[in-house]
């Protein structure tokens, strides 16, 4: 039986699998319980760790080679090397990768995540319009689309993500798609998505972007294009 308010030191090592859904169910409802018996300073602790993982994991895009504080990557080598805890075993490939994901994406010394080139920004499926929406700063603004229609985008510049709806956009013609480019104020757009189906607001495409970036949309072939074949249909700065 655990005694509540009783000190917990180790729990903060597991917060990191935790936060990152490493863990079975049952490893989750013994971590829940170690949380709920320990002394409300490490129970705190716990939660801003897990917040703060979580966080980090959703405002990055894709993490650089780039190799995090040595103290860091020593740390959760040690907690995966380390012998089991409360009937959790640190070791094992679930264990391992969300340590070794950790070690490569979060600077948690530095508090940052560490972000790849421009030109490889994308659709990004831990990005989620909700929470693009649920942020303090989003931004929401139309353009009007040649041939019809206007093109909603909402913005988080804290989140770096956007979301792009359709208002009254007609459906290219058959043959053809419409896609979506980032354009950087120098060096070539950078495409984010060939758009099978038109976005909507119950259906909303979701793209990184950069500050310095614009949004353009072009009609392209079928498959899309590497760069525009068209003139844009609509564009709109995001920053």
């Amino acid at each position: 039986m655990i005694d509540a308010e009783s000190p917990d030191p180790e729990l903060l090592d597991l917060a990191f699998p935790y936060a990152m859904d490493a863990v079975t169910d049952r490893e989750r409802a013994i971590i829940e319980q170690r949380v709920d018996a320990a002394d409300a300073a490490t129970a705190a602790a716990f939660d801003d760790t897990v917040r703060g993982v979580r966080e980090t994991l959703a405002a990055m895009t894709v993490v650089d080679s780039v190799a995090p504080p040595a103290e860091l990557e020593a740390t959760i080598l040690a907690a995966i090397d380390g012998p089991a805890v409360g009937g959790l075993r640190r070791t094992g490939p679930r264990w391992l990768a969300a340590a070794a994901a950790l070690v490569v994406a979060v600077g948690v010394g530095a508090g940052a995540a560490v972000l790849l080139g421009r030109d490889t920004v994308q659709t990004s499926p831990d990005i989620t319009a909700q929470l693009v929406q649920e942020q303090a700063d989003t931004r929401t603004r139309a353009a009007t689309v040649e041939g019809g229609g206007t093109l909603l985008v909402t913005t988080s510049a804290q989140l770096g993500a956007a979301t792009v709806t359709f208002d009254g956009v007609p459906a290219p013609e058959q043959g053809r798609s419409y896609q979506l480019w980032l354009v950087p104020p120098e060096g070539p757009p950078r495409s984010v998505g060939v758009l099978a189906q038109l976005p909507t607001p119950d259906a909303p495409f979701v793209t990184r972007f950069q500050p310095t970036d614009a949004l353009a949309m072009t009609i392209e072939p079928p498959g899309g294009s590497p760069l525009p074949t068209t003139t844009p249909v609509t564009a709109l700065v995001l920053g």
